[in-house]
């Protein structure tokens, strides 16, 4: 255990950020991939996707009747850019197997914690009028406020995360104050977090504050458990990143980021790109902002 670098030192939470370089914007790829596995359910052709950081993200599909959207098969088209990512975030700290590395460790807390913020808190309030889970539940009927559940079981998801990254901290500070905990809590998670919601700000054009709202409620609930208790410590001792592993993270933040900035990049007018690697039918979901370009 003595070998091992405190949660706090520079080096760790500069690791930790590099873990959340790749899986805040993977969360959008991952978003995208479930709900074109739910249109793939309901009997659609995906055929590309759109990952713009400022509006809602689409996987693009034919779809098999010009009424689909309002049918009863097309629920996991709607909804599967919010289960997919949130199973991922609940299951990927307990259920993958991983190196005994702080490296290994910081990538799946930064996963499950970005995955749960961003697909789980942000994008569901991201646009009220054309949003996925907004959408559903116009279909069904049902009150829009209703949305707010999304960011609510974010935060108990994301409580995972949060409480892994304290047990980390404990094995070499086995005491420490509330304002300490807090405080490892919002320099590993939050400041990624916040970073996040800037930058989809500036592309944007504006704060979109209902999705702000969504995102700071984990933020806030993960302070505030941080706050109230300190997890046992982590059982297994951990290495220490090596510049191979970091290198290796640093490399897959810069082909996701590249990825998802030519997939969703803003376009003039308003408009965002995609990517098409299917021909498009009479009956395809591509929004008028949307302007993809083929990868064939």
């Amino acid at each position: 255990m003595e070998t091992e670098p405190k949660i706090g030192a520079p080096a760790v939470i500069c690791v930790s950020w590099a873990a959340a370089g790749v899986a805040f914007p993977l969360a959008l790829v991952v978003a995208a991939a479930g709900q074109g596995l739910g249109a793939l359910a309901g009997g659609c052709q995906w055929i590309g996707l759109s990952l713009p950081l400022g509006r809602q993200v689409w996987a693009l599909v034919n779809q098999p009747v010009i009424n689909f959207s309002s049918v009863p098969s097309a629920s996991g088209y709607w909804l599967g850019s919010l289960i997919l990512p949130l199973i991922i975030a609940s299951g990927i700290i307990p259920f993958l197997p991983r190196a005994h590395s702080i490296l290994a460790e910081l990538s799946v807390v930064q996963t499950a914690w970005g995955f749960a913020t961003v697909a789980g808190a942000w994008l569901p309030l991201l646009e009220d009028d054309d949003g996925h889970v907004v959408r559903w539940l116009v279909l069904h009927e049902w009150p829009q406020t209703m949305v707010w559940v999304a960011p609510v079981v974010a935060s108990a998801i994301a409580l995972v995360p949060t409480l892994r990254l304290l047990e980390m901290a404990r094995r070499r500070q086995t005491s420490a104050r509330g304002i300490v905990r807090a405080g490892v809590v919002a320099i590993h998670l939050g400041m990624p977090l916040v970073a996040w919601v800037g930058l989809a700000a500036l592309i944007r054009g504006s704060l979109p504050v209902a999705a702000t709202l969504g995102a700071v409620l984990p933020l806030a609930v993960s302070l505030t458990v941080a706050w109230l208790r300190y997890p046992a410590p982590y059982v297994r001792p951990l290495e220490p990143a090596t510049p191979f592993g970091v290198a290796r993270i640093l490399a897959a933040a810069t082909i996701i980021a590249a990825f998802v900035w030519f997939a969703g990049r803003p376009l003039p007018e308003g408009r965002s790109a995609g990517i098409l690697w299917g021909t498009p039918q009479a009956f395809n979901n591509i929004r008028p902002w949307i302007d993809p370009a083929s990868a064939r």
